[in-house]
């Protein structure tokens, strides 16, 4: 294994720039200035930062459908002089015009494709390869998706052109470059040079290349080359001489009532050309005569403006309404069920479009169809002798996805151990019992934690066979899509919320004991102060307290203990001005001065800048 000169984006020079400008088209994508902070969440408004030689990203979600309305990106990292080397293992991205909906952006490409990867649909990348030392990839879709997409799994392996020799589990090429083995004889070129395709045996399984061009209908009589357009296949007459061209072929009547519990029906323009000028609606009742559920499954090839509606029972009834297809569920199967064994099928399409319609089976639940094993042991047909329901057909089985909840339809595969189930893909790989259903993938491809019907001790199995820990139940965050993990519970509070309220609690606690303190201070310094008033007098304290204020100048002159004085205003409460002896006007400017131990005031006089003389 390689090691890496520097850890971070301070591996090579100039990547410090590099990611500055994932993370702003980050910023740009989320809105969010957080979401350019490297962070394991990738699409939680950060960017994941991979930095390993070998390594495999999910879409969310994976293994289930990625949900409406998210942007993730991730940002990988090698050495100066590295080549990133990226594989798509599983792509199905909900396809729109132009890729304007959903899409997943790889960036930046190696000559001649300069320009960045823009993907979506389902049919398999090719392999891509970077130009420089990193590569950044953005997923987002769209809030209208659909969210019936699974999304994409791709693995990605780093290092130099012009290796002397590989790990004992990689192919090099002729150029040099170090891959996995599995990628070898893939069909895709993932050396740039085609080194790792070349010596490959074709597989057994192959048909032999057809001589008609795309989009005709080859006639498989034995000597025949005669190629028919598409829209004579299953047209109601026989122009292969072998009548292979209506072989096969589903009821395309415009609407019809149905009567068998299983059978097969589509629209009328499955085969045919572009609509003409009117509109088509057609209606088709499935009525089972059995009081069981019965299953529909579709495969839509809806144009833009058409759709189809299903109905529980019989007749278009808005009440009893069970799903509205359109062209966004197109090249996936849509499975539905009804109650009662009816179901009501309506198909609307405008003038002119370009869809083909749809091709639709149903069956009671419970029977197998003529071509399908049942899961259960039983021979009459009937699925399940210990209550056991659902069938599964020659190419589901080994396929790595259970059908059966007992996995039966999983037991025996050739390419693993008689204890173990195999992984999705035909990878080769196999886990065991124990791995299945605890909410750790041991499959690249999460094979073993898809369409769980029971989940290991210590999860919780929620709603859309999806297994978490049962420490995720009922902690106030849903973690099962359809939310059945917080479905029930008593108090059912957020941990945010809980988080809010302690920390909360914490500060009021601290503002409290603060509040009392400074209480305490105060009523201690205010006890200090009246102890201060209640000390004890010393005598010669309590001696000048009791002491008599000697009078003022103005009473002994009054008394006649002392002579008056020239000038000095004649003491008499009954006068608002004090006058002189003479009886000469004077001013007074009469000032309060406390006296130094009474409570009279002395009384100062003025007068006049000249006197008047008699």
């Amino acid at each position: 294994m390689e090691q890496r000169a520097a850890a971070g984006p301070e591996g090579a020079p100039g990547a410090r720039a590099q990611l500055a400008v994932v993370c702003l088209v980050n910023i740009v994508l989320t809105g969010r200035l957080s979401s350019a902070v490297p962070a394991l969440a990738a699409c939680s408004g950060k960017l994941e930062q991979h930095t390993e030689r070998r390594g495999v990203i999910y879409s969310p979600a994976w293994p289930l459908n990625y949900p409406p309305g998210t942007n993730c990106s991730w940002y990988i990292q090698g050495d100066r002089g590295d080549m990133i080397t990226i594989s798509f293992r599983n792509f199905d991205v909900e396809e729109s015009h132009q890729c304007s909906l959903d899409w997943l952006m790889l960036g930046p490409a190696a000559p001649p494709r300069q320009e960045a990867f823009r993907l979506c649909g389902s049919a398999i990348p090719p392999a891509f390869i970077s130009a420089r030392d990193h590569v950044w990839i953005f997923f987002h879709s769209d809030a209208s998706s659909s969210g019936q997409a699974q999304g994409f799994r791709l693995s990605y392996i780093r290092g130099k052109l012009g290796q002397a020799s590989c790990q004992a589990d990689e192919f090099r090429c002729d150029n040099g470059k170090c891959l996995p083995g599995p990628w070898q004889c893939n069909t895709v070129d993932e050396c740039g040079d085609g080194s790792d395709e070349g010596n490959c045996s074709a597989p057994a399984s192959e048909p032999p290349g057809s001589l008609c061009p795309g989009g005709t209908f080859p006639c498989s009589g034995a000597r025949s080359t005669r190629c028919l357009p598409a829209e004579r296949r299953c047209d109601g007459s026989q122009d292969c001489g072998d009548g292979s061209d209506e072989a096969g072929c589903p009821d395309l009547a415009c609407g019809r009532r149905l009567g068998s519990f299983y059978g097969s029906f589509a629209s009328p323009d499955l085969f045919g050309a572009a609509r003409g000028p009117s509109d088509l609606h057609c209606t088709w009742l499935v009525d089972t005569q059995d009081p069981r559920r019965v299953l529909l499954q579709l495969e839509l090839r809806l144009g833009y403006d058409d759709y189809v509606q299903v109905y529980e029972g019989l007749g278009e009834r808005g009440d009893r309404l069970l799903q509205t297809l359109s062209y966004r569920s197109n090249h996936r199967p849509v499975s539905l069920e009804a109650a009662q064994g009816r179901l009501t099928v309506a198909y609307h399409a405008r003038a002119r479009s370009a869809g083909h319609g749809f091709n639709a089976t149903y069956q009671v639940k419970g029977y197998c169809l003529p071509w399908e094993q049942p899961c259960g042991s039983s021979g009459d047909g009937a699925a399940g002798d210990a209550g056991e329901q659902g069938c599964f057909s020659e190419p589901q089985r080994c396929d790595g996805w259970w059908h059966c909840a007992s996995g039966r339809d999983e037991q025996g595969c050739p390419a693993c151990p008689p204890d173990q189930y195999p992984c999705e893909g035909g990878s080769g790989l196999c886990y065991a019992p124990a791995d299945r259903c605890n909410n750790q993938k041991s499959c690249p491809d999460g094979a073993d934690e898809k369409n769980c019907f029971s989940c290991q001790p210590g999860t919780f199995h929620c709603g859309t066979n999806l297994c978490i820990f049962e420490t995720w139940r009922c902690d106030g965050q849903e973690d099962c899509q359809d939310g059945s993990d917080e479905h029930g519970c008593l108090a059912a509070v957020p941990r945010k919320v809980i988080t809010a309220a302690l920390i909360g609690s914490l500060v009021c606690g601290l503002l409290l004991v603060i509040a009392l303190g400074c209480a305490f201070k105060l009523y201690s310094l205010r006890t200090q102060e009246y102890r201060a008033f209640e000390t004890q007098m010393t005598r010669l304290e309590a001696e000048f307290v009791r002491r008599e204020a000697p009078p003022s100048y103005g009473q002994l002159i009054a008394q006649g203990l002392i002579p008056p004085v020239e000038d000095f205003p004649v003491y008499s409460a009954s006068q608002k001005t004090p006058r002189k002896k003479t009886g000469t006007p004077v001013r007074m400017m009469i000032t309060p001065t406390p006296h130094t131990m009474g409570s009279e005031m002395k009384l100062k006089t003025s007068r006049n800048a000249q006197k008047t003389k008699h």
